[in-house]
């Protein structure tokens, strides 16, 4: 099946509606026909009302809309912290190491709870589209030693749940270590956690009357959580599939990173019946290398896909952590692309 060509851009980093009009227009004038609005705990909180301002402009410069719950409970994606895991410990998630990650469990009933009350509030500002943003258990992207290596989680929930589905105790740490069988089953466990997480939100978001995107972690390592992609395609009630192959983030070729992982999207979508989409990295590009935006956009258009997202809005100048060396030829570079995926002038 054919979809037609979606060129989005996400936005965050402003909450003034009088300003937010002219990045508005930017968007319009780069060929953008959707927008990702990031919606934080923070943002929940204290700008829920001024988010449903700049949801309303959006629609009404004709912008479809996905609303992305970033960092919510550290569950998702984003540069953002969890004011409610912060608050209750005690649904945080438990390190090998026995410390307690700084994000909420998503076998915990009070995660769910909390998810289904954003998922309202998302609803209620105007969202289109929930975009599950890169689900995962405890990642420390900013622990530059090792970074991934903090396993999770060993929460009594976990604890408890691991026991009742399996039979047996939920293993030490050291005993995974020892057993590649131990190894294969608590990833199975994690897996199957997020995949249970996931539709969940994604029912009680369709019952809302809204569409569901997921964009998983470039990765089948078992320390990002989904191995089988398949699990998490097959969720009936998920209508947008899709990963971010982060080229330069991930230190990899663009051609044969975004490429594979494009083709792998458009496997799942084929089989399951979903909208592929794939990510295009428009952050923390060295100058001279921003023409690979192009190529990577042609490997994933080669593969099938016809819809595509950046991150994010104007080469993401306003992040520092992330911020481009030439953002203005990041952002102009996106927009010659999506106005010739508009045109109907790609090849």
């Amino acid at each position: 099946m054919e979809h037609p060509v979606h060129t989005g851009v996400s936005y965050f980093g402003n909450r003034n509606p009088r300003h937010f009009l002219s990045d508005l227009a930017e968007m319009k004038s780069h060929h953008c026909n959707f927008i990702v609005h990031t919606f934080s705990e923070n943002d929940q909180l204290f700008y829920k009302y001024t988010l449903a301002e700049l949801i309303k402009l959006s629609k009404a410069a004709g912008l479809e809309v996905y609303v992305d719950p970033w960092g919510v409970l550290r569950i998702f994606g984003g540069e953002a912290t969890s004011d409610f895991a912060f608050k209750n410990r005690d649904i945080c998630q438990m390190l090998h190491t026995g410390e307690t990650a700084p994000g909420a469990c998503l076998n915990h009933p009070q995660a769910r709870e909390f998810m289904f009350k954003w998922i309202d509030d998302a609803v209620e500002i105007g969202a289109e589209v929930l975009f599950w943003d890169e689900p995962h258990f405890f990642i420390d992207w900013t622990h530059k030693d090792t970074p991934h290596e903090r396993w999770s989680c060993w929460c009594p929930r976990c604890q408890e749940k691991f026991k009742a589905s399996r039979g047996v105790a939920l293993p030490t740490f050291a005993q995974l270590t020892q057993s590649p069988e131990l190894w294969d089953e608590f990833v199975r466990f994690r897996e199957e956690t997020i995949v249970e997480f996931l539709t969940a939100l994604c029912d009680y978001a369709h019952g809302k009357g809204v569409r569901n995107a997921v964009c998983l972690l470039p990765h089948k390592e078992r320390r990002y959580g989904v191995v089988e992609w398949s699990k998490v395609a097959a969720i009936p009630s998920l209508d947008i599939f899709g990963t971010d192959p982060y080229w330069i983030w991930f230190d990899k070729p663009v051609a044969e990173f975004v490429g594979d992982f494009a083709r792998e999207v458009m496997q799942m979508a084929r089989r399951f019946n979903k909208e592929p989409q794939i990510w295009i990295q428009n952050f923390k590009i060295p100058a001279g290398r921003e023409n690979e935006i192009r190529e990577a956009v042609a490997v994933a258009y080669a593969a099938g896909v016809r819809n595509f997202a950046a991150w994010s809005f104007y080469g993401t100048a306003y992040m520092s952590y992330i911020k481009p060396d030439d953002p203005q030829k990041i952002w102009d570079t996106l927009g010659e692309i999506y106005g010739q995926l508009a045109r109907g002038e790609w090849k």
